[in-house]
């Protein structure tokens, strides 16, 4: 079975009523002729031949049209002509055969007919102006090619699919199913805005409120990975979250993603909020909303709870604190304090004469140091459980480290004033932290550059002087 031309039925169809209404004029004419009725006029105008040329230049206008629009442009590779463009440009060529014939076989006067019809034509155009500005700006939209059939608009309140141009507004298709007629003049002056379908990806925002106890970086990294291969979002850009305010109910975040087709935004919202409840809800992340939370507490002085329920048990599993018993660390745990940090934020700073330690209890820390040529490196990457700055605690000397989160990191930090009262309730403690303390440093001795037998701090009667200094403990 042989394939037809592309256009060839479609050309057919557009072929079929002027052909039928050429036709029926030369039917008209060869009746009236018949029936003895003279169709030329006493000034010898053959009135019949002006109608049946009539019927002929619509059909030449129609075989023009389909010779440059379908065939020219399939053989130029070109994109199919708006309709509109193609109604225009016939209604031109079918005027011009219209003034040919009537100065060929009616033998007008066009020069004379031009004239005398001026102020017929300016009264015609000030009460067609309305019309003229929506015939010449749907010509402006259908050549510039701004809106295009099939692409999802945005007129004021009104979201739709354009179904068709027109020379006089633009047939939109709501999304509930209704259409309206927007005025090209009215789509030309006021904001427009098209959502190409077949262009790059669009984005959507989602503002989203949770409460204050969910880390940042946490809701960030579950906000994102909830919409991970969900189909019908675009692979790039990957969907990004951001804070975007600080509620008084909770921290507000703005949420973006990419549509491979803008006109399933209402279906794909639809789908984020979903993915998105169920990924918070496994992860125990709550949405914020207003409250007010009261507190009711008996009389007497209110308890100092840790700042951490992880406390007690990270000070236990730290082997600096091992000699300590554990009423002691219970006092120190109570003392002790809770610090999040974001990645990549600064924790101490090599050179700070800072006094208190730290306790790493979830995320990762790198460290890094100065050496000769003041040149920063990479010394260790500490996992949860590890700790640093112990000699600044025990002995108040500045920082040889530099440490930052590399992950976002919960730690607990440990100051001067939380472990002066164990030390000075058992002076024989200090002696006990020293032995750790040069084991320690022993270990990373090569790491820091450091030579052992160079650095004072590795002497252990010089530690346990600078200790029970800096305590202002009894030799």
């Amino acid at each position: 079975m042989t394939e037809r031309p592309p256009g060839l039925l479609d050309a057919a169809r557009r072929l079929v009523s002027p052909l039928v209404v050429l036709a029926f004029a030369g039917a008209l004419v060869v009746l009236l002729g018949r029936l003895h009725v003279s169709l030329i006029g006493a000034t010898g105008k053959n009135y019949g031949l002006f109608v049946l040329g009539i019927a002929a230049a619509l059909v030449v206008a129609r075989v023009l049209d389909f010779l440059v629009f379908e065939v020219g442009f399939r053989l130029r590779e070109r994109p199919p002509a708006p309709a509109l463009l193609r109604q225009l440009v016939a209604l031109l060529v079918f005027g011009l055969l219209l003034l040919g014939l009537s100065q060929v076989v009616l033998s007008a006067n066009l020069t004379l007919l031009l004239t005398s019809s001026a102020i017929i034509t300016a009264v015609i155009g000030l009460s067609l102006q309305e019309s003229l500005a929506n015939l010449f700006s749907g010509l402006a939209l259908t050549l510039e090619r701004t809106v295009q059939v099939g692409d999802l608009v945005r007129s004021g309140e009104t979201i739709g699919l354009v179904e068709q141009l027109t020379w006089r507004a633009i047939k939109i298709r709501t999304m509930e199913g209704s259409s309206i007629l927007v005025p090209n003049s009215v789509a030309s002056k006021d904001r427009l805005e098209v959502f190409r379908r077949s262009g790059l990806p669009i984005a959507r925002v989602l503002h989203l409120t949770l409460e204050y106890e969910t880390p940042p970086a946490r809701a960030r990294i579950a906000l994102e990975d909830a919409l991970r291969d969900l189909s019908g979002l675009a692979p790039h850009p990957a969907p990004t979250v951001g804070i975007k305010s600080f509620d008084p109910s909770g921290v507000n975040y703005e949420m973006r993603y990419w549509l491979e087709d803008y006109a399933r935004y209402l279906e794909m919202d639809g789908k984020v909020r979903e993915r998105i409840w169920y990924r918070l809800n496994r992860e125990k992340i709550r949405f914020a909303y207003p409250v007010i939370r009261q507190h009711q507490y008996g009389a007497g002085p209110l308890p100092k709870p840790p700042e951490s329920a992880a406390v007690p048990e990270v000070i236990a599993a730290t082997d600096l604190f091992a000699p300590l018993s554990p009423p002691e660390r219970e006092r120190l745990a109570q003392g002790a304090r809770s610090h999040r940090y974001a990645e990549g934020e600064l924790i101490v700073r090599q050179g700070d004469a800072t006094s208190s330690m730290f306790l790493i209890v979830e995320g990762r820390c790198v460290v890094s140091a100065h050496g000769d040529g003041r040149s920063s490196r990479r010394v260790a990457v500490l996992e949860p459980g590890s700790a640093f700055g112990e000699i600044s605690l025990l002995t108040g000397e500045p920082r040889i480290a530099t440490v930052r989160a590399l992950t976002e990191a919960t730690l607990v930090e440990i100051d001067k004033a939380t472990l002066a009262p164990l030390l000075e309730a058992s002076p024989s403690l200090a002696e006990k932290l020293e032995t750790i303390i040069l084991e320690r440093r022993r270990e990373t001795a090569d790491r820091l550059e450091t030579a052992p037998g160079a650095d004072p701090l590795l002497e252990p009667a010089t530690l346990r002087t600078r200790i029970r200094r800096f305590f202002g403990l009894a030799s």
